[in-house]
């Protein structure tokens, strides 16, 4: 893995190296909650950041989640799942000594999760507006591309459907905004929200809360971070039956996850 991710990040880096490789390890605890189901668990990560000589920042994570898993959500869910988010980006404009345009290139994905997702790719091309300031920050980030969504079969072969109907995929359009502040030195508060479409057809919305705190005192430059995620996904798109069916079942019983996250990241 060490040198799986500098081959796929050097495709933006113009065979010219500018900076160390800034590699990171992680691990902490977390709790994926659908509906009123808590699967606690552990998880660790692998984290990678280069520039470029050309001032195109790269990055990389993996991320993987061991599950406790005990209310059987999924029957035959197998409690080890994956989280991946690669990306390149670099300025276009800029605006003014603290706002930029810049482009981004996103590749992110999951699979195997205890709600059933069994695998989501997401991947496009987007501009970004960046405020900075070293106390507060916002984005805007608007995007086309490429949005899939397969759902695990066992939840919804006990509703009637059945294989070939569990995968969505679309050339959808996504947005996002985001800000920061710095509540104290070495104290950082972000969050944000993601929306995905299709047309005007909603795919996906993703809410997000994080606070990063720097801890000299556990381990050199580390950092310890409690996030939050809750994904809400539009399944009408699974639908078998008319809603006003009798026979009406949605693909799956839930429609959201929430993921809570504390863990520690170090340098490598």
């Amino acid at each position: 893995m060490k040198y799986f991710l500098p081959c796929v990040l050097a495709l933006g880096a113009d065979g010219v190296s500018a900076s160390e490789l800034d590699w990171t390890l992680s691990f902490g605890g977390h709790d994926f909650q659908v509906q009123s189901s808590d699967t606690f668990g552990a998880h660790a990560g692998i984290g990678l950041d280069y520039l470029t000589e050309g001032g195109i920042a790269l990055h990389g994570s993996f991320d993987t989640f061991v599950d406790r898993d005990k209310d059987k959500l999924d029957p035959d869910h197998i409690p080890i799942w994956f989280q991946s988010s690669y990306f390149a980006r670099g300025k276009w404009l800029a605006l003014s000594p603290h706002l930029t345009l810049d482009w981004q290139l996103d590749l992110r994905g999951k699979r195997n999760t205890v709600s059933s997702v069994e695998k989501q790719i997401k991947l496009y091309p987007s501009l970004l507006l960046d405020y900075a300031r070293p106390a507060f920050g916002a984005t805007a980030q608007l995007g086309m591309g490429y949005y899939f969504l397969e759902i695990d079969d066992d939840v919804p072969k006990e509703r009637g459907y059945e294989r070939g109907e569990f995968g969505n995929d679309a050339s959808a359009w996504m947005s996002d905004v985001g800000a920061y502040v710095m509540l104290a030195p070495g104290w950082k508060l972000s969050g944000g929200v993601e929306y995905w479409a299709d047309g005007s057809d909603t795919l996906e919305t993703r809410y997000r809360g994080r606070l990063d705190i720097n801890t000299p005192g556990l381990y050199q430059q580390s950092v310890l971070t409690f996030s939050v995620e809750q994904t809400d996904y539009n399944l009408d798109h699974y639908d078998k039956w008319p809603k006003d069916s009798e026979d009406y079942l949605p693909i799956l019983p839930w429609d959201s996850d929430t993921l809570y996250r504390v863990y520690l990241t170090v340098p490598w």
